[in-house]
């Protein structure tokens, strides 16, 4: 009997024997039952000790586990058998992966989000990248067929002019106008200069319309890289005179120092009406800022239409 004691004895969890109405009969320690005693009813420490085999329940700040079992002698139930045993550290743990998973859950319901919105962005920037190439587009239908549709216009109502009064004249004009058909059918002309005078003078070469050019300064290295934006410049001011005023000679100046390249593009026509910037200049005025540099527009009634395009070395020979 000695060694069975011993062994109740060094059971680590509390371990209560009580009888079919609930009296204790046995413990081998009292805690976390402060103040049990024999012959007391358990109820009186845990109210709902006998209502189910598994519980759990509160002492201060610490959570244990009850387990309650019946102790039958073969024919009849003569009490219970109550083990109490710590469960605050699985509590504790229990409650982290509860708090954690609805953390995961947050941040799943976060992430489903934030995927969704990506998807609605990348649809953003397809459209985006949509219009971005239509306008490239645009602008390439506009500097290259729009500028041979003008020039083509041009020299019909001259020719209508001149068939009867100089047909020799006209017939060079209709020459012209098939060379522009021409070079209409073929692919952009990519042909890099080896200096601005150079490709100004190409471009007056080119020109139906009569075109002088003035180079003021020596060319400073890092408008090279501005050649491509000049050709579109000059062509959108050359084309505009064609169009839009009564002018008989287009002229573009180059001043250039070693940190300025100003073009001063300008007709002798005469401009009436209001000012207003159509796509074309619109267009110029991206690609002048988008290259660096700066452009204004003058104009007076009665006189002709001005250009001004300026860059500025930034500093790094660029």
């Amino acid at each position: 009997m000695e060694n069975v004691r011993k062994l109740f004895d060094a059971i680590p969890d509390t371990v209560i024997i009580t009888d079919t109405y609930g009296y204790v009969l046995d413990f081998n320690r009292s805690f976390p039952l402060d103040g049990l005693k024999k012959g007391r009813k358990l109820t009186l420490f845990i109210p709902d000790c006998f209502g189910g085999g598994e519980g759990e329940f509160l002492s201060g700040d610490r959570v244990f586990r009850r387990y309650t079992a019946k102790i039958n002698n073969g024919r009849n139930d003569t009490g219970y058998t109550v083990r109490l045993s710590d469960a605050t550290e699985e509590a504790r743990l229990t409650s982290q992966r509860r708090k954690r998973s609805a953390e995961l859950a947050e941040l799943a319901a976060e992430l489903s989000e934030s995927n969704a919105k990506l998807s609605e962005f990348v649809m953003r920037v397809k459209e985006l990248s949509d219009y971005s190439e239509q306008l490239r587009l645009a602008k390439v239908i506009h500097d290259d067929y729009g500028h041979a549709i003008t020039e083509l216009h041009t020299i019909c109502l001259m020719c209508m002019n001149l068939k009867d009064t100089d047909p020799e004249r006209c017939a060079r004009l209709l020459e012209e106008a098939k060379s522009i058909c021409r070079r209409a059918e073929k692919e952009r002309d990519k042909r890099k200069f080896d200096s601005l005078s150079g490709m100004l003078s190409d471009f007056a070469q080119k020109s139906a319309f009569p075109v002088e050019t003035e180079i003021v300064g020596e060319e400073p290295p890092f408008i090279k890289d501005k050649y491509e934006t000049i050709a579109s410049v000059c062509g959108e001011a050359y084309h505009n005179t064609l169009s839009h005023s009564m002018a008989d000679k287009f002229i573009i100046k180059a001043l250039m120092d070693e940190n300025t390249v100003k073009l001063i593009l300008t007709d002798n026509g005469k401009f009436h009406g209001a000012f207003e910037k159509g796509f074309g200049l619109k267009t110029m005025e991206e690609n002048v800022r988008a290259s660096g540099g700066t452009v204004r527009f003058e104009t007076e009634n009665g006189k002709g239409f001005c250009t001004a395009v300026e860059w500025r070395n930034n500093g790094n020979g660029t």
